[in-house]
């Protein structure tokens, strides 16, 4: 990717030439991961930020606000290769609970050409299936370390982290052996006497009745004509019990099936949020007493019976079914990946291979207005293009989301990966602070757009213009960003989406940023100019996926809050 030849084009420098003129709405500060030596990782990625609230209407944007790089902790995550399963989700790829595409190398491939539709798909096999084959060669050597900035963290073979607690505690799940993939990381951990769960994942630390509870899945082994493999459930746990949440495929008789046509069952918690005396959680559920589908989910318990698991309600999110009214197939899964305060929720439904939409079999970003009456409404308009796919990030208390978002609109069937950009939006809904939408134009935008420049005498251009952010993982209520980015040392040849690095010839990096706001900056003030596109004279060479469209495409789907 970043080792062709090219040459900037005439357009790109008349582009360069009015880098001065542009504004900004946050500061980049790139997070080095802590206590990782250089040579255990070759890509870095910021995955949770720091819940909290400076106190501010307008959090760190806010005239009277001093943010600070410090303030507000990131935890991240390394690499030295592609993740070839996934170490944080339940099912493989996040939909496969038949365990069909982690065979063999053929498997993968398939998989790349039947959801992802790649021409690339023989290059996206090679990528992915080796570290799984190291791995289940009992390979122990690790490919994933996490960090949190300003802390600690104990890791063992392969780590990650779905969130940080307002203490800087991590959630997430860690393996310590090729027989023990993946164990929960908690503040809490999940009591295992007289259980045969073979995984525990956490997602989420939240408090109810004064007392600590994290949110996630256990699973136990169970067989299919593919092996050996595991079925989860939805699961929340304090010091002394824990909580297996049923699935949603009872049939009339109330009996569940664990497995159906070789589709194992599964559940996931993703997220919870304590209202007025009631819990309600949002992740995933298998549905249908016929075929095991997993789709979003909300579930909901009073705050006074949360450890009671017949007390439990749960209720597929309407518009992210599997199969629509008609028995059509509609999507591969679904799930709900974040909620907050005002009842509000985000998440994502995978469209199947089968059935693209402009050329690409994405996953479509939807919000929840209320989860009480949970029906999914999908993003449309302004950067949300037609069959635009985009990964969930996290929705903060000001329902401000934020993720990753295609930035381009080429065919990816049979044809390459498009390009991938961060994005933050201010949905309208309820708890929607007009002030703090007002400072986006009430619109949502890439975030190289509103790193683009300077405010208020910050000379942030030049260093911003070193960074293109591609993912955006979490936010909190101050407004701060948890993201990862390319970095092209000493700044990218223009101030464009897709500037070349260098010519074309220098090698970028993938690195853990934060975005921190900075105050007083917002539309209103002229602090926005959307980036422009540079043309290409010159083709690419070469045909295959690169590192980093592998790396951005194989690594995780993040959720946070």
């Amino acid at each position: 990717m970043s080792s062709m030849n090219l040459k900037l084009s005439t357009v790109a420098v008349t582009v360069f030439t009015a880098l001065n003129a542009n504004a900004a709405l946050y500061q980049i500060v790139e997070v080095a991961p802590e206590g990782i030596g250089a040579d255990e990782y070759n890509t870095s990625y910021g995955v949770a930020i720091q819940p909290g609230d400076n106190g501010q209407p307008l959090g760190c944007f806010d005239n009277a606000a001093s943010c600070q790089s410090s303030d507000y902790a990131l935890a991240g995550e390394t690499r030295v290769t592609v993740d070839g399963v996934s170490y944080r989700e339940e099912a493989p790829f996040a939909l496969d609970n038949g365990f069909f595409y982690i065979q063999d190398w053929d498997d993968f491939k398939n998989y790349c050409y039947r959801e992802l539709l790649y021409s690339t798909c023989d290059s996206w096999a090679d990528e992915h299936y080796a570290p799984w084959e190291r791995e289940m060669n009992g390979d122990t050597t690790s490919n994933a370390l996490a960090f949190v900035e300003g802390g600690s963290y104990n890791n063992k073979f392969n780590n990650v982290i779905n969130s940080l607690t307002e203490g800087r505690e991590p959630v997430g799940n860690q393996s310590t052996s090729k027989d023990r993939r993946n164990d929960a990381v908690a503040p809490v951990l999940p009591t295992e006497s007289g259980s045969n769960w073979k995984q525990s994942r956490a997602w989420v630390a939240f408090e109810a009745n004064g007392d600590t509870y994290v949110a996630g899945s256990v699973a136990r082994e169970l067989s299919n004509n593919e092996g050996e493999h595991h079925t989860s459930r939805a699961a929340l746990w304090n010091i002394d019990t824990v909580v297996e949440l049923d699935w949603n495929n009872k049939n009339s008789n109330g009996t569940e099936r664990p497995e159906v046509n070789n589709r194992l069952a599964q559940g996931s918690l993703r997220d919870v949020a304590v209202v007025d005396g009631k819990v309600y959680a949002v992740g995933y559920n298998s549905h249908s007493y016929d075929d095991n589908f997993m789709n979003a989910t909300v579930f909901q318990v009073d705050e006074a019976d949360v450890l009671d698991s017949t007390q439990w309600s749960s209720r597929i999110i309407n518009e992210t079914y599997s199969k629509n009214g008609s028995n059509e197939y509609v999507y591969s899964n679904s799930v709900a990946e974040s909620i907050n305060n005002n009842l509000v929720a985000v998440g994502s439904s995978k469209r199947p291979g089968s059935r693209p939409q402009n050329g690409a079999a994405g996953n479509r970003l939807f919000y929840v207005p209320d989860v009480t009456s949970p029906t999914a409404t999908y993003f449309t308009g302004g950067i949300f293009f037609d069959g635009a796919g985009g990964t969930v990030g996290a929705i903060n208390n000001y329902n401000e989301f934020v993720g990753m978002l295609d930035a381009e609109d080429n065919r990816e069937n049979r044809g390459k990966p498009r390009r991938k950009r961060a994005f933050i939006n201010p949905i309208s809904a309820n708890g929607t602070d007009a002030a703090r939408s007002a400072i986006f134009n009430n619109q949502a935008w890439f975030l190289d757009t509103l790193t683009n420049g300077d405010t208020n005498g910050q000379n942030v251009s030049s260093h911003n213009n070193q960074f293109r952010i591609f993912a955006a993982s979490d936010i909190n209520d101050a407004g701060v960003i948890s993201a990862t980015a390319t970095k092209c040392e000493g700044g990218y040849d223009t101030v464009a989406h897709n500037s070349y690095c260098g010519g074309g010839s220098t090698q970028e990096k993938t690195v853990a940023v934060k975005l921190i706001p900075i105050a007083g900056a917002s539309y209103a003030n002229g602090d926005i100019v959307t980036r422009s596109i540079d043309e290409e004279p010159v083709e690419r060479k070469g045909g295959s996926l690169g590192w980093l469209g592998l790396a951005v495409l194989g690594l995780i789907r993040f959720r946070k809050k």
